[in-house]
């Protein structure tokens, strides 16, 4: 291994890192203050929560209700009636790349960032 090779490692060595960092920074960008989540029982939606209220909310499920919990921005399944309670477990959410997934009840919580009224990548002038 000869020099310029030492130098094109280090230079993908450092590229890989700064693009690391930046996508981590971007996906804090996503997630920013104007969040809600939306919680869906068997594909359909019932209930689209603000994140920055805390508050508990109850949700019918197939085994039972599920109470959600809002604090601080972040969500989680706060009680459960399931066999291994795995919602629960999975504790607190606040990205929108994370969904909170309960089978046994069907309910599925997902973390989105609020879209603008329209939604357009592009405007050309």
């Amino acid at each position: 291994m000869n020099r310029s090779d030492k130098v094109f490692i280090s230079i993908v060595f450092i590229l890989s890192v700064a693009l690391f960092l930046s996508t981590g920074k971007l996906v804090e960008t996503v997630n920013a203050d104007l969040t809600q989540a939306v919680v869906t029982f068997k594909d359909k939606e019932v209930l689209r929560i603000n994140m920055n209220k805390d508050e508990f909310y109850t949700v019918s499920g197939e085994l039972g209700d599920v109470v959600v919990e809002v604090k601080n921005g972040k969500i989680r399944v706060a009680e459960e009636i399931s066999p291994l309670n795995y919602c629960s477990l999975q504790g607190w959410v606040d990205k929108t790349n994370v969904p909170i997934v309960c089978l046994p009840n069907k309910i599925l919580i997902v973390v989105e960032a609020n879209q603008a009224a329209t939604d357009e990548d592009i405007i050309i002038r």
